[in-house]
C-alpha cells in the first residue's frame, strides 16, 4: 500500500477531479433499485458514477458496493463520498495525481471521498485479466481488499499503510482495530508538517 502527499499543484487537481467526478457523474439517490433501499441503507455515505458511465451499469455497481459496505461499521465513518471510475479514465486520471495506474483504488482524504476502478466489479475482461494478474487474487477478493483498505485510511484519516492495512485485516475478520493516533492528533501533525499539502491513500501491489 501507498500514502502519498502531493504538491499543492497536485492539490488543485484533486479539487477540479473530485468537482467534476460528482458534477458530471450520476448519484447513487437518483438510481437506487426497488426495493433495496432497506437491506443498503447507508446514512451519511454518499455514491457517484463518473461521467459516462453508463446508467445501468452504475446502478448495479453502486448496489454492490452497498452491499459489500453493509458488512462492515460504515456508521462509524461519518459522511463519505464513493465515486466509481470508468477503467478507460482510470489511468489518465492516476497518472495525472502521480499514482500507480495499476492501483485500483485511492482515498482523497480532506475532501472524505475514495474513488474505486470500475474493472472492480468485473466488466473489462482484458483489464480484468491485468488485475487478477498483478494482484494474484480473484476479482471478488481484490474488491473486498480495496474497499477494506481504503477504509482503514478512512476510519482513523490514517496516513500509514502499514496501519491501514492492519485496520483493513481486522474489519475483514469482523473486528475494529483502535485508531493509531486520535484524529485531532492527525489533524495537528498535518498542518504542523504542510498546510497546503492533500494527502492520496492508495492501495499497492504487495
Amino acid at each position: 500500500m501507498r500514502f502519498l502527499k502531493s504538491r499543492l499543484a497536485l492539490s488543485c487537481c484533486l479539487v477540479v477531479l473530485a468537482c467534476n467526478l460528482r458534477t458530471l457523474g450520476q448519484t447513487g439517490s437518483e438510481i437506487a433499485l426497488p426495493g433495496t433501499e432497506r437491506t443498503t441503507a447507508l446514512p451519511g455515505q454518499e455514491f457517484h458514477c463518473h461521467t459516462h458511465y453508463p446508467l445501468a451499469q452504475c446502478q448495479k455497481d453502486i448496489l454492490q458496493l452497498k452491499r459489500m459496505l453493509t458488512h462492515y461499521p460504515i456508521e462509524g465513518l461519518g459522511h463519505w463520498t464513493w465515486v466509481l471510475v470508468r477503467s478507460q479514465d482510470w489511468k489518465p486520471i492516476s497518472q495525472m495525481l502521480g499514482l500507480n495506474p495499476e492501483s485500483p483504488a485511492f482515498t482523497a482524504m480532506e475532501p472524505r471521498e475514495t474513488f474505486l476502478e470500475e474493472a472492480l466489479f468485473v466488466h473489462d475482461p482484458q483489464r480484468t485479466s491485468e488485475l487478477m494478474r498483478e494482484w494474484r487474487m480473484s476479482m471478488p477478493k481484490l474488491l473486498e481488499l480495496a474497499v477494506s483498505h481504503e477504509l482503514g485510511h478512512a476510519f482513523c484519516e490514517e496516513p500509514n499503510e502499514s496501519a491501514a492495512d492492519h485496520f483493513a485485516e481486522e474489519l475483514r475478520k469482523g473486528g475494529l482495530a483502535p485508531c493509531r493516533l486520535s484524529k485531532e492528533a492527525k489533524r495537528k501533525r498535518t498542518r504542523a508538517e504542510d498546510l497546503d499539502a492533500r494527502r492520496l491513500g492508495a492501495l499497492k501491489l504487495p
